[in-house]
C-alpha cells in the first residue's frame, strides 16, 4: 500500500526506530508492526490477514471514514483510506497519528 503521512514528525515517529522507542516506549513494538503492515498490504481488505492483531476497523461519527489498529489498551494507529472507492481497491492511505479516542 502507499502510504502518506499527515506531518513529518508522525513520518518520523513511524518510520524511525530510535524516535519510535524515545517518543512512544510504550507502543514502539506494536506501532512498527502496524506500520509494516501498512506498506504489505495491497489493499484495506489484507489488512486484517497480514495483521490480524491490530484488529484494524472502520471508525465512526467523529472519526467516520478513518480506520484503527491497536497498539495498546486504548492507543490506536489513525488511518484515513485514500481514493473513495471501496475498501477492496483503496491502496493508498495517510496515517493520521496515535490517539487514544476513548
Amino acid at each position: 500500500m502507499r502510504i502518506r503521512y499527515a506531518s513529518r514528525a508522525l513520518e518520523k515517529l513511524c518510520t524511525d526506530e530510535q524516535e519510535m522507542v524515545k517518543r512512544r516506549a510504550d507502543v514502539a513494538d506494536k506501532l512498527k508492526v502496524r506500520v509494516n503492515a501498512l506498506y504489505e498490504a495491497n489493499d484495506f481488505s489484507d489488512l486484517q490477514k497480514i495483521d490480524p492483531l491490530g484488529r484494524w476497523h472502520a471508525l465512526h461519527k467523529d472519526l467516520a471514514g478513518a480506520w484503527a489498529g491497536h497498539l495498546s489498551r486504548n492507543w490506536r494507529l489513525l488511518v484515513k483510506p485514500e481514493g473513495g472507492g471501496p475498501i477492496e481497491e483503496t491502496d493508498a492511505a495517510t496515517l493520521l497519528g496515535l490517539d487514544d479516542y476513548h
